[in-house]
């Protein structure tokens, strides 16, 4: 099977609206003015769906932060950049698509990409192709104007136990979320109760892969010896100088890794591929 994963596009919108003031929307219209405005952006982005049919992709994984306020036109903007994919894609939401108490109350995240599961349980459950499923994790929030950061909540414990139990044991696992698994003490930054995420994943060798994003330049975890999944972050598609993502080709053995990274042509330029096998 042959994926593409990308995250945080931050398709971005400068309101004027006084409105903004009576939520956190006006840190953000403030910082996409000064700064995000040009470090992140998204008109090359149209290339990623020809892209991908010319590579031929099998399914397109997007961790979040399809936006950079959860205003309605950005959310229109990231529909529209999904809807050029050929692929089956599946989407999660990130702390972006979550900015406002608002967009968290009324899910408008949900509206544009809707998941009836994920929606109410903040779990959803697919069969990609066969012997592999995708697992997508909602966990993200409205944070207060100091913090990033999302959660694992309490009441997806036994729920997350119960969707990996329904699958059988000799298939394999992709979990998606846009948060870290790992902790890199920035406690607003981090994901709120990953230990107790990280226990589960433990206890379940067939989850082979650990989807995100969130943080915005590329890297790779491999602590396969120590029972957790592959973990691969691949940055943001939308940042400057140098946005990337990741195209993964899986079997029963490996999974072999290319990162594609645009150009100062904002061309997509693959990288030599590396090889991980499943030790599990």
């Amino acid at each position: 099977m042959r994926i593409l994963h990308f995250s945080d596009p931050h398709f971005s919108y400068i309101t004027f609206d006084p409105k903004q003031f009576l939520s956190k929307q006006w840190l953000g219209n403030f910082n996409l003015a000064l700064f995000r405005r040009n470090r992140y952006q998204t008109h090359h982005l149209d290339k990623i769906p020809q892209l991908a049919s010319q590579l031929q992709v099998d399914v397109v994984l997007l961790t979040g932060d399809m936006t950079s306020t959860s205003q309605i036109i950005e959310f229109e903007m990231a529909r529209d950049f999904v809807q050029l994919f050929e692929q089956p894609i599946y989407v999660l939401p990130g702390n972006h698509d979550m900015y406002t108490k608002h967009a968290e109350k009324h899910k408008v995240f949900y509206s544009f990409f809707p998941s009836d599961l994920m929606q109410a349980t903040w779990i959803e459950k697919h069969r990609l192709t066969e012997g592999w499923w995708w697992v997508g994790l909602d966990c993200a929030r409205a944070n207060n104007l100091l913090k990033s950061n999302g959660v694992f909540r309490a009441k997806m414990d036994q729920h997350l136990e119960g969707v990996l139990n329904s699958i059988p044991e000799k298939d394999s696992i992709i979990i998606g979320n846009h948060f870290p698994l790992y902790t890199r003490s920035r406690p607003a930054h981090d994901t709120e109760r990953a230990s107790v995420l990280q226990d589960i994943l433990r206890r379940h060798p067939n989850v082979k892969l650990y989807l995100h994003g969130h943080d915005h330049k590329a890297y790779i975890h491999d602590r396969q010896h120590e029972g957790y999944p592959l973990v691969l972050n691949a940055g943001s598609c939308a940042y400057l100088p140098g946005g990337t993502f990741y195209l993964l080709d899986l079997d029963t053995q490996k999974c072999e890794l290319t990162r594609y990274q645009r150009t100062k042509d904002y061309e997509w330029e693959p990288s030599a591929p590396q090889t991980f096998k499943w030790k599990n």
